[in-house]
């Protein structure tokens, strides 16, 4: 059985290197739209890593308990900053219900407080791009799913970087100012 396993293709690795290319466009585009703009994109932010409290490592040091988005847009003159998270997937997959999270009470409250939200706010972009964009069981589920808050998603094939300027331009924008 492991010697099955071993000769098996490491399915994660594959997947966190797409992921990762799927962040690199994103990033690339919208710095270069944002450039000399009043404002700010942080890729892997630490903002919400302590978000849960603190756990000890193995050599009982405390250490922040969170999470990271893939990235933070900071309006420079508000100091508001909105979340953002890339789910990148091919054909099969859970990557737009990691998603999801999110969207709970515990971290909506958090990224409020933290980003200088108002309470109704929702400051997370979620960019769902490579299949999981175009297919359209994945589509639907997800329209579904983000059905009220579609400002806050964005499904994006990673070809048109025009679609990602826009949807902030539109959506975005006005929450950071």
């Amino acid at each position: 059985m492991r010697e099955r396993l071993a000769g098996r293709g490491n399915w994660q690795e594959e997947a966190s290197e797409r992921g990762q290319a799927g962040e690199g466009s994103f990033e690339a585009v919208m710095r270069a739209h944002l450039e000399g703009a009043p404002f700010e994109v942080a890729a892997k932010p630490t903002d919400l890593a302590g978000i849960y409290g603190a756990l000890a490592d193995a050599r009982g040091r405390e250490r922040p308990h969170g999470i990271r988005p893939d990235y933070a847009i900071r309006g420079v003159a508000s100091g508001r900053t909105v979340y953002v998270e890339i789910k990148r997937q091919r054909a099969a997959g859970n990557a737009h219900e990691r998603a999801c999270k999110y969207l709970t009470p515990g971290i909506l409250d958090a990224m409020r407080e933290i980003g200088r939200h108002p309470p109704d706010a929702i400051p997370v972009w979620c960019v769902f791009t490579n299949g999981i964009a175009t297919d359209p069981r994945y589509v639907q589920e997800i329209m579904f799913w983000f059905s009220g808050i579609e400002d806050n998603v964005l499904l994006w094939d990673g070809g048109d970087p025009a679609a990602v300027t826009e949807h902030f331009e539109r959506c975005i924008k006005p929450m950071l100012e």
